[in-house]
């Protein structure tokens, strides 16, 4: 038995995406990217944590752009505001 996971579905063409990239190091960082990849919005941060960086990356979708963006979240920011949550892994998989 199998199951397909479909990858999700942009919201619209015409809205960028939100993105919180960075690390632990430097610090994690906040922007808007266009729909068309082509300009970048200014940056928010850097935040200390990836949580305080994504709660305002979705502070910023909602405010800013009316809840219409995607919002990308790096595996570093996703890393450190839950460490103990991973990708399920299952015996037999590497």
């Amino acid at each position: 038995m199998s199951h397909i996971i479909p990858f999700p579905a942009r919201r619209s063409d015409r809205h960028g995406t939100v993105h919180v990239f960075g690390d632990r190091i430097e610090g994690f960082t906040v922007s808007h990217e266009s729909a068309s990849g082509d300009s970048w919005g200014g940056a928010i941060g850097p935040f200390d944590r990836g949580q305080d960086a994504i709660a305002a990356a979705y502070a910023l979708n909602r405010d800013e752009y009316g809840g219409q963006c995607d919002v990308f979240i790096c595996d570093a920011a996703r890393t450190d505001a839950c460490p103990d949550v991973g990708f399920a892994t299952y015996p037999g998989e590497f």
